[in-house]
């Protein structure tokens, strides 16, 4: 009986490192045009006025992001096509 359960517990930790595993490899491997064929920029307010810009996201078409400042829920959300 403890063997049975021993042996369900190491199959169920073999199996579930074999699909970490899998996952992990098949996202390393991904061509960045399979990501999405756009990025975006976005802006954000300081107010509804949406006069004073106090932060930035943007994520470009090679997958990268960067950004700065602080977020807000103003904000304008601009698509950047990647020609894809």
């Amino acid at each position: 009986m403890i063997r049975n359960i021993l042996k369900r517990r190491i199959l169920s930790a073999i199996l579930m490192a074999s699909m970490l595993f899998g996952v992990a490899f098949l996202t390393a491997f991904t061509p960045a045009n399979a990501r999405g064929c756009s990025g975006f920029q976005k802006l954000y307010y300081s107010d509804a006025t949406y006069s004073i810009v106090i932060g930035e996201q943007i994520r470009n078409c090679d997958g990268s992001a960067s950004g700065w400042g602080s977020t807000s829920a103003y904000r304008i959300i601009n698509l950047i096509e990647c020609g894809c």
